[in-house]
């Protein structure tokens, strides 16, 4: 389990860096933590971490997402995939996919109906951890890791 921590530790201090860039852009990050799953059960077992959150919704997606974009871009993120979507019957929202080093960070527009919140999603590339044995369980410790609530 050693793996999975040295991971949930990287991503949850990759992900504080996110949110003070984003703070320091002049958004308000209003939801923001680390989360443990499962990423595969077959040959051998797998757990997995992830970190992600959500600005507030005080201004228009566009110009949030604009300003989230230009920001990671400031620091050294590199877009990777970058393009717009529509939901039926609604405008197209724009999106983006960042790369730095071996971790990429979505920048999107929830899935949540109904919702204008502008969400954040940090990976790494090498995110699943196998772990040999049978009823393998994710440690409670790393099930929800809150960094701003």
């Amino acid at each position: 389990m050693d793996d999975l921590e040295v991971l949930a530790d990287d991503l949850m201090a990759r992900g504080s860096e996110v949110v003070e860039v984003l703070e320091a852009a002049g958004l308000e990050v209003a939801l923001a933590r680390g989360e443990g799953d499962y990423c595969q059960m077959v040959p051998v077992q797998g757990l997995t971490f992830a970190f992600g959150g959500a600005l507030t919704e005080d201004v228009a997606y566009a110009e949030r997402f604009r300003v989230a974009r230009d920001a990671m871009v400031d620091q050294g993120w590199e877009v990777v995939v970058e393009g717009e979507y529509a939901r039926r019957g609604e405008r197209p929202h724009p999106y983006v996919e960042l790369e730095r080093e071996d971790h990429r960070l979505s920048l999107d527009l929830t899935a949540l109906e109904g919702s204008d919140a502008l969400v954040f999603g940090l990976t790494r590339d090498d995110d699943c951890v196998r772990v040999p044995g049978d009823g393998v369980q994710l440690p409670e410790d790393l099930e929800e890791v809150v960094l701003v609530e």
